[in-house]
């Protein structure tokens, strides 16, 4: 998790998150040559190098045994059910202390939800209730499957709610869980921001029911134009045959019940950029978003992007395991969004604190120097250059 440029921090962040998970789960020592605290350092060292526990164990050569740490693990943390309904108050507790406190009117900020799939390797076994069968990546058709809320305030994304994605569930139930886990915590949206996974009229009518504005990429359905009778349905905003601008549209669901959303058609030139040319089409579907122009809606968009970044941040501090128990592997993701959490909390007090500005101004001295070598390599090739010609 860039630890070279954040070295400092590092004792830091496992204190604090060691601190969190002894405090809100209340914790107690396995036995006197394994604590709480050891086990959970440990876990936090498998997670950081993403090995599993027993390979953390063989590196802390003076901490308990790896059958120790792994009977400790099963009798003194909390299993999958009961996880997931403390998760809500460890989350909170991994979040700065000016989003913590508690106010009457608490300012409302843009929310983020997204799906992170964690593969899943059956080998020749039944499943575990928990894995979804979708699509194929990284050698496998199944993965663990969960859904995440990030907060965006001021160029960072806390995760505010998690819970996974089981089989048979309703996506509008996953985000209505998720949406009141959020609120439980004391942070209601702005406006919802989705990727185009969540195009659904039951997810857009829980949302207006709710009165939660959102935004997201418009999901292309019908008939393409080069099918007879095409373009149709939500084709028709993807492929040029509207102009820039606002339009109304009715998405409905199998049982005939519909969502009115507003759809927003954004066309532009390549221009040349990546040798291409003539036009493409953006296209977003919002309901009750306050923005003027077509090129405000294509900007707010793009401030979820940055939660991709936490995704990668979540597989670099992600444990690795062979159990097919679906707590262990829950315990992993969760350890993630507090090393991630911790980890963006951190950054920000050291870059106000000003301890990081000597490897910055290092940085910018060797641009320099590089740029002045670069300069100077090229000047003595045109002057070999001229003394070639004048010959």
């Amino acid at each position: 998790m860039r630890a070279p440029q954040y070295r400092c921090c590092a004792r830091q962040v496992q204190s604090q998150i060691v601190d969190l998970l002894c405090d809100r789960l209340h914790l107690i020592d396995f036995s006197p040559c394994c604590s709480a605290g050891q086990l959970l350092s440990a876990m936090l060292l498998a997670a950081v190098h993403c090995v599993s526990l027993s390979a953390a164990a063989v590196l802390r050569s003076r901490g308990p045994c790896r059958e120790t740490l792994r009977q400790a693990w099963r009798a003194t943390l909390p299993d999958y059910d009961r996880l997931q309904r403390q998760l809500p108050g460890v989350l909170r507790g991994s979040l700065p202390r000016g989003l913590r406190k508690r106010q009457r009117q608490r300012r409302r900020y843009p929310m983020a939800l997204d799906l992170h799939l964690v593969p899943y390797y059956k080998r020749q076994q039944a499943v575990p209730v928990p894995v979804r069968k979708g699509k194929r990546l990284e050698g496998t058709a199944y993965s663990h499957q969960y859904a995440t809320v990030s907060l965006l305030r001021k160029g960072q994304y806390y995760v505010v709610a998690q819970t996974p994605y089981v089989p048979g569930e309703d996506l509008a139930e996953l985000v209505r869980r998720l949406l009141r886990q959020a609120a439980a915590n004391g942070f209601a949206p702005r406006y919802v921001l989705m990727d185009r996974s969540f195009w659904s009229a039951d997810v857009f009518r829980y949302l207006q029911r709710a009165r939660y504005p959102f935004l997201l990429p418009v999901l292309g359905r019908g008939k393409r134009p080069d099918k007879p009778g095409g373009p149709t349905g939500t084709q028709q905003f993807l492929h040029g045959l509207r102009r820039s601008g606002f339009y109304r549209y009715t998405v409905r669901n199998r049982q005939g019940q519909g969502a009115t959303v507003t759809i927003v058609v954004h066309r532009r030139n390549h221009a040349g950029r990546k040798t291409k040319h003539g036009r493409y089409t953006w296209a977003y579907g919002l309901w009750r978003v306050k923005l003027s122009s077509v090129v405000w809606v294509r900007e707010s968009y793009r401030r979820r992007f940055r939660i991709e970044s936490s995704y990668r941040l979540l597989e670099e501090a992600r444990g690795r395991t062979s159990s097919r128990d679906a707590g262990v592997r829950l315990w992993y993701v969760v350890l993630a969004l507090l090393l991630v959490n911790a980890w963006l909390q951190a950054r920000r007090e050291e870059s106000r604190q000003g301890r990081d500005s000597e490897g910055c101004w290092a940085n910018r001295l060797y641009v320099v120097i590089g740029q002045i070598l670069a300069e100077q390599r090229q000047h003595r090739q045109r002057a070999a250059r001229a003394a070639e010609q004048r010959r």
